[in-house]
């Protein structure tokens, strides 16, 4: 078996794809369509660049209606179903503490995001909102390199996303499941391992767990304040879209957040260190 390595600088992270197979040509022109794609998606969906979708939404659709990408789309119309699964606690409209601080205490809330499926436009319900999707941006880039990857008859690969972002299916070049092992965020205890087939995990860390100053810190979107009890929280699913989100929330929720997690996915495996404890919440395999 053939073992092709691939990466690219996106979404001011670094991605790379293993790919396994028998034919390298072949999974290396795979490789190469769905980097391709995440360097679109990062045009369409950085509000770092002046001319994407997300930054035109931030600077008109208060104004009037913003015609966008049909990805920029879909994810948007996901990510508000996130917010609502979630209390409110993975919230795109996050960007507006960073922008506006205490002025921002009216204005965050998914809620603000009004969307025209027909038009395929946005409009943002107050001035001043601002989205921020760097809390999901990884997870859809991997969901859809991981399709156009498919979708041209690659049976095995692993694509992360500055390795807190993952999604895996089929077999390593030894024909076992891919394996991800998870480590106590200031221990470096090992946790657990995730087995991933055809399957997404996302891991998230607070400003405490990463001791460093440098990294902004993960700011619940209903107070603006820094998240301080929960260290770390692990999440898969078969979405990796969906596995970045639910880790950005339990983040915030901490215990709590595992019985709303459960509820919604009873197909997903978690995962949630605090200041006190380790959580699992594990209901397949």
């Amino acid at each position: 078996m053939e073992c092709v390595k691939l990466a690219i600088f996106s979404m001011r992270t670094r991605f790379e794809l293993v790919l396994v197979g028998d034919d390298e040509t072949h999974l290396r022109a795979a490789g190469e369509e769905a980097l391709r794609e995440i360097a679109e998606l990062e045009k369409l969906l950085s509000r770092f660049r002046p001319d994407s979708d997300i930054a035109r939404i931030n600077s008109l659709a208060a104004r009037q209606p913003v015609r966008v990408d049909a990805r920029t789309f879909q994810l948007l119309k996901r990510a508000k179903e996130l917010s609502a699964k979630t209390k409110g606690t993975f919230d795109i409209t996050v960007g507006t503490w960073w922008q506006l601080g205490e002025k921002a205490k009216t204005l965050v809330g998914y809620e603000s995001i009004l969307l025209d499926e027909a038009t395929m436009t946005v409009r943002l319900a107050k001035e001043g909102v601002q989205l921020d999707l760097g809390g999901i941006g990884k997870g859809y880039a991997l969901e859809r390199a991981a399709k156009l990857l498919k979708d041209a008859g690659v049976e095995n690969a692993f694509l992360h996303g500055g390795t807190s972002s993952v999604f895996a299916f089929g077999r390593d070049q030894n024909g076992n499941a891919w394996q991800v092992a998870i480590a106590h965020p200031l221990t470096g205890e090992p946790l657990t391992t995730f087995s991933l087939d055809n399957c997404g995990l996302s891991v998230s860390m607070s400003r405490p767990a990463l001791d460093t100053f440098r990294s902004a810190p993960t700011i619940d979107p209903r107070t603006g304040e820094p998240v301080s009890c929960a260290l770390l929280s692990a999440v898969a699913l078969p979405s990796p879209t969906e596995a970045e989100g639910w880790s950005t929330a339990l983040l915030i929720l901490g215990k709590e957040g595992l019985t709303v997690f459960r509820n919604h996915c009873p197909e997903g495996q978690a995962l949630l260190v605090d200041t006190e404890s380790i959580q699992k919440s594990q209901t397949k395999g």
